[in-house]
Order: C-alpha cells, then sequence, then structure tokens
C-alpha cells in the first residue's frame, strides 16, 4: 500500500501546477452551468428552450475543435490557454447586463468555443506527458480534480446572491485565479514544431469504441450538467437538495475514476467501458425512486449516477491516444471533444423535449437508453474485432518523476527530463 502511494505521488509531483488550474477551471464552469439553468428555471423559461440555451454551449466546443488546434499549434499550449481563459472570465461579466436568453445562448456560444480549445490545450498536454502504462491513471488523476473542482462548484450554489450578482463575480474571479498556476508552472510544454492532420474517419476506423464512446459520453454528461438540477428541481428537491444531488453525482464520477483508471491499464479498456456501460444501464430507472428519501439516499443514487456516467470519457480518450503518434495529439484530443460535444448537444435537447412531454422520470430513463445502445456497439466489436495488439507501445516520453518546482532549467527540455531522476538521487546523496 505504502509503494502504491509512493508510485502516486510521484507520477502527481510534475503536474500539481496543472491540476491546480484544472479544478479551478472546472469548479467555474461547473458553477455556472447549474446557475444559468436555475436562473431561467425560475424566471419560467420552458424545459425545452432552455436545454436548447444551454446546449449552445456545446456547440462552440464544435467550433472550437475545428479551429483551436491551429491557434495551439501556432503559439503554444500555455499562451492559448491562457487567452481563452482571460476571454472567458471576461465573458461571464457580460451575463450581468442583460437577463435575456437569446442574449445568454450568445455568451454560452463563445464560452463554450473557449472553454473547449482550453481542455484541448490541457488534454493534449497531458496525453504526451503519459504513456500506454500509466495513461489510464494519469487521465483518472486529471478526471479527478476536474470533479474536485466540479463538485464544488455546485456547492457554492449556496452563496447568498439576492441581487444575481454574485455568483458570476465568483465565477470569473475563479476562471481569472486558474491562469496563475498554468501560466507558471515548469512542465515542458509539448513540441508543436511536428503535428499531423487527422480526421473522425481516421480515428473511428483505429479505435470505433473509443469514438462512439466519446458521444455517448456527451450524452451523459451534458444531461447532468445541463439538466440534472431541472431534474432534481422536478423532482421536488429543495435548492439546498439540489446542490447535494448535484455534488454528488460529480463525486461519484470523481470517486470511480482512480480504481477504474488504474484496472484499464491493465486490461483492454473497452472491457472496462462495456461493464460500466451495463452497470448503469441496470441502476439509472432505479435512482428515480431514492431521489426524494433521506440524504443518505440521495447522495447513494446521486453517486451510482456519477459513477457510471463520469467515467466514460476518460477510458474512450485513453483508448484512442494508445494508438496514436504524438504529433496526433493535438488535433486527437479536439475530435474526442466534438464527438463529446455532439452528445452534449443532442442529449439535453432531446431530453428535455421528453421531460416536457413525459415529465422528470424521462432524464433517467434515457441513461438506460444511451448505454444499452453502447453495450451492443461494444460487444459486436469487441466480439467479431478482436484488437490483439491493443496494449502497444508509442513515442510517447514517460511522464518525469520529479516535481517541476524543484528543477526549473531541467524541465525546459524534454530532452533532460530523464536526468532528473538520476540528479535527484545524488542531491540525496550529498546531503546524506
Amino acid at each position: 500500500m505504502l509503494e502504491k502511494l509512493k508510485s502516486l505521488k510521484a507520477l502527481m509531483s510534475p503536474l500539481t501546477a496543472f491540476f491546480a488550474g484544472t479544478m479551478l477551471t472546472s469548479a467555474a464552469y461547473s458553477l455556472l452551468s447549474s446557475y444559468l439553468a436555475i436562473r431561467l428555471n425560475s424566471a419560467k423559461v420552458p424545459t425545452s428552450y432552455v436545454g436548447i440555451v444551454l446546449s449552445v454551449y456545446y456547440l462552440g466546443y464544435i467550433f472550437a475543435t475545428l479551429s483551436a488546434h491551429k491557434i495551439i499549434n501556432r503559439v503554444g499550449h500555455i499562451r492559448a490557454f491562457s487567452s481563452y481563459i482571460s476571454l472567458l472570465s471576461a465573458l461571464i461579466l457580460l451575463h450581468i447586463i442583460w437577463f435575456n436568453p437569446l442574449y445568454w445562448g450568445i455568451l454560452r456560444l463563445i464560452e463554450g468555443y473557449c472553454m473547449a480549445s482550453a481542455f484541448i490545450c490541457l488534454e493534449s498536454w497531458l496525453n504526451t506527458r503519459s504513456n500506454n502504462q500509466n495513461r489510464g491513471m494519469v487521465m483518472s488523476l486529471y478526471m479527478v480534480t476536474t470533479y474536485i473542482g466540479a463538485a464544488f462548484g455546485q456547492l457554492m450554489l449556496n452563496v447568498p446572491d439576492n441581487q444575481n450578482v454574485v455568483t458570476l463575480i465568483l465565477i470569473s474571479v475563479l476562471f481569472s485565479v486558474a491562469l496563475i498556476p498554468v501560466s507558471l508552472t515548469a512542465l515542458p510544454s509539448p513540441d508543436i514544431s511536428k503535428h499531423k492532420q487527422m480526421s473522425i474517419k481516421q480515428l473511428y476506423k483505429i479505435a470505433p469504441v473509443g469514438v462512439i464512446g466519446c458521444i455517448i459520453s456527451g450524452v451523459l454528461v451534458g444531461n447532468i450538467y445541463t439538466l440534472g438540477a431541472i431534474y432534481a428541481e422536478a423532482a421536488g428537491l429543495s435548492l439546498y437538495h439540489i446542490s447535494l444531488f448535484m455534488f454528488f453525482c460529480i463525486f461519484g464520477g470523481m470517486s470511480a475514476q482512480i480504481p477504474i483508471g488504474r484496472l484499464s491499464d491493465i486490461m483492454d479498456r473497452r472491457f472496462i467501458m462495456m461493464w460500466c456501460g451495463s452497470c448503469l444501464f441496470f441502476i439509472a430507472p432505479w435512482i428515480h425512486m431514492f431521489i426524494d428519501g433521506s440524504i443518505i439516499e440521495l447522495a447513494g443514487a446521486a453517486l451510482l449516477l456519477g459513477a457510471g456516467s463520469f467515467i466514460l470519457y476518460p477510458i474512450c480518450v485513453s483508448h484512442v491516444n494508445d494508438k496514436i503518434d504524438d504529433e496526433e495529439r493535438v488535433e486527437a484530443s479536439g475530435l474526442l471533444i466534438m464527438l463529446q460535444s455532439f452528445g452534449m448537444i443532442i442529449g439535453p435537447i432531446v431530453v428535455s423535449y421528453l421531460m416536457q412531454i413525459f415529465g422528470a422520470i424521462s432524464f433517467l430513463i434515457s441513461f438506460s437508453v444511451s448505454n444499452g445502445f453502447f453495450v451492443l456497439f461494444a460487444f459486436k466489436h469487441i466480439s467479431f474485432k478482436p484488437d490483439v495488439n491493443y496494449i502497444n507501445i508509442t513515442k510517447t516520453d514517460p511522464m518525469p518523476l520529479n516535481p517541476t518546482h524543484i528543477y526549473p532549467e531541467i524541465a525546459k527540455s524534454d530532452s533532460l527530463l530523464d536526468r532528473a531522476a538520476n540528479l535527484f538521487m545524488h542531491k540525496n546523496k550529498n546531503e546524506e
């Protein structure tokens, strides 16, 4: 157990600043999604319109995947990330000027573009710094920090805000502060001098289960972030219990990341995806029976829903990145985010319409239907197209083993990273 903790610490140490920026960014956009949903719903905007306005955010994701990689490959990951998050911080404050669904929809479109571009920077950077033996764990740690931030972002819904201004200012501040650790990190930015073009068709040919899994993941995650608060309110929960429901959904997703990520590093990731989908297929409809019970029942139901929904995307990303080279990672990250965005757009729009006609239960039924389709698709490809060379070795360099703040001069060059461990050991011997 002690050895595992040491190994986990060695893996996380070089990425502390990276994860801190990710956590703050996630807290901000998670709080924003739920806040806007509640504001629109409290203003008696029809649920179907709320779904459309909020889903436009993910249309911005699609636009980002078509162009953001060009900016990243031209100026580098750190400069691009800083620019996108800075613009996001300004856009949040523009919500204060005018309460209008159409106007907010336009802001959501641009916010989606910036947020997706920032995630392309983060995920392509992270996958460049990992290899096939630890990618599942690295992506799990990334998702854990994401969901910790998102979960605590939901709890900020309880901040007193009689003027409907304080929450938006808080979100803007969180985005601005998120720039600091990423901008100051000594972890080397990926080499942008080489990159390859990639299409969805090529990506599907390489990893069909990963591609379809990203779309299904978008449906699941989009439903939770966009309609989760509305579903909870329709189920009769108070604002306090709504925040708890959202918190435990995201906390459940976070809790499942490390054990499932570690498991996916030692076996075919497609099996893991299929098993998780099967569990949620059976569990989802029963959650409605416990949602308005005690806090323990509420927490248990939300934890299961979140664990099954949020675990799919990082395994899909790891599965795809196992099969590509470093030069393809920026565009591949963009395509994977675009695929997830399709699901995030289609899911909330369709489900919000069904909720308006058939009631709140449609929200949970959508999880069973989506996972049922994915399980059948994955089973078909695993049965008839076995991947005998699934765990392959790419040219990706391993994660550096030392904290970047100790050796900033070494971290400036990827070619010197492998000397860090030897220097660290030599330094300890001299001190002894």
